[in-house]
């Protein structure tokens, strides 16, 4: 079953091409670092911790027993003698004991033969301590024991290691002796090397059994990650239809929607921009074949009279004229996109500014059968602090393309609103409304309304009123809905 399931895995990754993926062997090496990193934690800690939860235990045992045997001792001692004759219940209780008792009077002197409870073991063994030995090794603890305190240690003798257990034989409330039983750690180290050999075989197949479910964990990671890699490639080549899979949960769902998201913006930018070069191209197309033709006029003498010359003298300078403000307008955007146009502000009344506008406007309204209203209180100043230029360059082009939008009979209005320390000036025009779709964009460089503006013009204006009012730090939107379209932007107070 591994076999088949390994070869499975090597067709896939030659069919799709994961055989090189660095992401994915990274991912695979990470989850088995983890589980080998937590697999060797888990000995190290193991081999420590339990080692001493061990001891303890072991400790935990040998004092109860200890205290009998102080117990039996002091009986003894009160009928006369220390003996050995107690001690054979306590030997069968504790076959599986393996622990060596030493007893001492109150001068540290030995007064039994050691015996090692349990085993039916005497001294000679290779791991029990000689009654010399015993005494050099406990010589320290006696002190402590004598002294009335129960002491649980681990010594070391002849290059062996011991659990000490020490108990104070009592008589009448006083000290007469010790006992203490000694047990070789070395059954601990081969207990202990069993079970660490039994963890380190269980963190190998965890290991191997990880290999599978990393794998697929890895692979379920990196197939969309490499999808949308693709897709940027594909992108960035200019193709925009292409998509990630967004059915993903979580980060990478989020960014594959969020590249859906930019294709989509990407592909209607670069349409945009395509309409835009076409408008352009014929923008200035129109006026430059014009001047061409009529200056091949010119060249060939078919202008016979001085009035004809004229005419075609005047139209040459009039499409010149739209030539050179095309040029202007586009150079302007470019710098004000850029940030390289100074926006110095001052203090001044935007009164002066709306009466122009509207002296400015209302003749030409009236030509085209517009009607044009002022709708500010001119009664008193209202100071604001900005560009004074700038903001009637606002103004004006909202203003021309309001005139450019409104059909004969309509209307189109100016008002003032001061609030929160800024004023903001809308213009207003009735005649066919901006679709919805459209809003968002209205104001994006190259951007053109088709179908509800189909006058001249290029589609600058607005771009470079918004560029204009985003340098001031200022805020400008539109809405249209019911027959009427409104620009509005702020200019702040003094």
């Amino acid at each position: 079953m591994t076999n088949a399931f390994i070869s499975r895995v090597k067709n896939e990754l030659k069919i799709s091409g994961m055989g090189k993926s660095v992401l994915l062997r990274r991912i695979i090496l990470l989850l088995l670092a983890a589980v080998l990193c937590s697999g060797v934690m888990s000995a190290g800690i193991y081999m420590v911790v339990a080692r001493r939860q061990y001891v303890n235990i072991r400790a935990k045992e040998l004092a109860p027993i200890a205290r009998a045997v102080s117990d039996m001792m002091t009986e003894s001692q009160q009928n006369g003698s220390f003996g050995f004759g107690s001690l054979v219940l306590l030997d069968r209780n504790n076959r599986d004991f393996g622990a060596t008792l030493h007893v001492f009077n109150a001068n540290g002197e030995s007064v039994m033969n050691s015996v090692t409870l349990g085993s039916g073991r005497r001294p000679g063994n290779s791991d029990e301590l000689s009654e010399e030995d015993a005494q050099v090794m406990l010589t320290a603890d006696m002190k402590t024991v004598l002294g009335g305190t129960e002491v649980s240690q681990i010594r070391t003798s002849a290059d062996e290691t011991y659990l000490v257990v020490g108990v104070p034989i009592t008589s009448n409330g006083a000290v007469i002796g010790a006992v203490f039983f000694t047990k070789p750690t070395s059954e601990l180290s081969e207990t202990f090397g069993g079970l660490n050999i039994t963890l380190i075989i269980s963190t190998l197949a965890a290991f191997l059994v990880m290999l599978i479910p990393g794998y697929l964990a890895a692979r379920h990671l990196v197939i969309p990650i490499r999808q949308m890699r693709e897709v940027a490639h594909a992108m960035s080549e200019g193709n925009f239809d292409v998509r990630a899979d967004s059915g993903q949960k979580g980060e990478i769902g989020e960014l594959a929607r969020s590249m859906n998201q930019f294709a989509r913006e990407s592909a209607r930018l670069e349409q945009t921009r395509r309409d835009y070069v076409a408008n352009v191209s014929h923008e200035l197309r129109t006026p430059i074949a014009s001047i061409r033709a009529m200056g091949e006029t010119l060249r060939d003498g078919m202008a016979k009279t001085d009035e004809k010359r004229y005419l075609f003298y005047n139209n040459i300078v009039r499409e010149s004229m739209r030539l050179s403000r095309l040029v202007d307008d586009l150079l302007e955007l470019s710098r004000l996109q850029a940030g390289r146009e100074a926006m110095q502000k001052r203090a001044f009344d935007l009164r002066e500014i709306l009466g122009n506008i509207s002296d400015g406007y209302s003749h030409i309204a009236a030509a085209n059968g517009v009607y044009f209203s002022l709708e500010a209180d001119m009664s008193e100043p209202v100071h604001v602090f900005s560009n004074p230029d700038r903001v009637e360059q606002v103004l004006v082009i909202l203003t021309d393309n309001a005139l450019k939008h409104t059909t004969s009979g309509g209307c189109v209005s100016i008002s003032l609103e001061r609030r929160n320390g800024k004023a903001t000036i809308m213009v207003a025009n009735t005649g066919e409304e901006i679709p919805a779709e459209d809003l968002p964009h209205i104001f994006e460089r190259f951007y053109k309304v088709d179908k509800s503006h189909s006058g001249g013009g290029t589609g600058l204006g607005l771009s470079i009123a918004k560029e204009i009012v985003k340098g001031l730090a200022e805020e400008i939107h539109v809405m249209s809905e019911n027959g009427e379209t409104r620009f509005a932007f702020t200019v702040s107070g003094q």
